[in-house]
């Protein structure tokens, strides 16, 4: 999706900024061994640039190019629709740029992920609807009173801030220099945070490419939908998941269309797979660090348990070439963010 000259200026950001220090990369020896794979690696991000979400990358990198090019000026408001780490993301690239913040947010989210958002300066408006209808109502309000939206999520006519957004995810693997890894995991949302990760692996990833999965909730599994229709599709009913970070009914369509011919799977895991793997970071086997997680956070390593015990799934393993030797990445995208839900995740409920 990127050019080398796009890869270029996000990397001169970054590079001009040597505060905002890179997260880390983990090891998990034990659970490699119990899963029957190689080596297995976690991208901690539930400490990025101070806050508990890999987030801010995009929202950082693209207010400061909106403010470089003269789109905004100190003063500006910013919105965005979130179920939490996004806006809270933005809420700080604003203030740290002198803007305001405005987030809008679904009737039903938690009450801990609105008090992080306000908790940075950003006026929190919560609708009555989903994270969908809080992105219709959010460019309504937007467009009325020229405020700049600054949304992970595209649509026809607004696609260069969520672009920028998504190049500046991409830093997260310029911080994986080493070890190579064979397979990625990596939860699905809107398609922001995987189609970064999967134009990164196609641009500079050796031939073959590390296979790439995609991970969501079976309740809102709008990009698998998306995959099998081949277009971007809505999925109905109920968003009945803890794992809010990814309760989505629509991808954003410029992501998928990138995403779609780079992306090696699709996986739907219920809420059972996000909690052990929830629980398999924080209380871990053997000798390996603990990561309290969310259960977006641990959504892909969900995935990757559910592939590699669930008998169901033999045949898609066998597929994707899951052996033995094989490497693997999981990206783990936020902290804590629900204290409620962790607490129930890590005492096996």
């Amino acid at each position: 999706m990127f050019s080398a000259d796009e890869y270029a200026q996000m990397r001169a950001f970054f590079d001009g900024r040597p505060a905002l220090a890179p997260t880390p990369l983990r090891e998990l020896p034990a659970l490699a061994c119990d899963l029957g794979i190689g080596r297995l690696f976690a991208k901690d991000e539930t400490g990025r640039f101070g806050l508990n979400a890999f987030k801010l990358l995009g929202a950082r990198f693209a207010v400061d190019r909106l403010l470089k090019d003269g789109a905004i000026r100190p003063g500006a408001t910013l919105v965005c629709a979130s179920e939490g780490n996004h806006g809270r993301a933005v809420a700080r690239a604003a203030r740290d740029s002198g803007c305001a913040a405005r987030v809008y947010m679904a009737h039903d989210v938690s009450q801990s992920r609105v008090d992080a958002i306000a908790g940075e300066g950003a006026t929190v408006v919560k609708v009555d609807g989903s994270y969908d209808d809080a992105v219709r109502i959010m460019q309504a309000e937007a467009e009325r009173n020229q405020w700049t939206v600054v949304s992970d999520t595209a649509w026809a006519g607004y696609e260069r801030i969520p672009r920028l957004i998504m190049l500046g995810y991409t830093h997260m693997l310029d911080e994986v220099r080493e070890p190579e890894f064979d397979f990625l995991f990596v939860q699905g949302g809107v398609g922001g945070l995987l189609c970064a990760m999967a134009s990164w692996c196609a641009f500079h990833g050796r031939d073959p490419h590390p296979r790439v999965v995609s991970v969501e909730p079976t309740s809102a599994a709008c990009l698998q939908a998306s995959a099998r229709a081949g277009m971007p599709v809505a999925v109905t009913g109920p968003l009945t998941t803890t794992m809010a970070g990814l309760r989505n009914r629509e991808v954003s369509p410029p992501a998928f269309i990138s995403l779609l011919p780079n992306v090696d799977a699709f996986m739907a895991i219920d809420d059972a797979w996000s909690n052990e793997a929830t629980r398999a970071l924080g209380r871990p086997r053997g000798n390996d660090p603990a990561i309290a997680a969310g259960s977006s956070g641990a959504a892909a390593l969900g995935g990757l348990l559910a592939l590699c015990r669930d008998v169901s799934l033999a045949e898609a393993r066998a597929r994707l070439g899951l052996s033995p030797s094989s490497r693997v990445l999981v990206i783990v995208s936020e902290g804590v963010t629900d204290p409620e839900v962790w607490r129930t995740a890590i005492a096996g409920g």
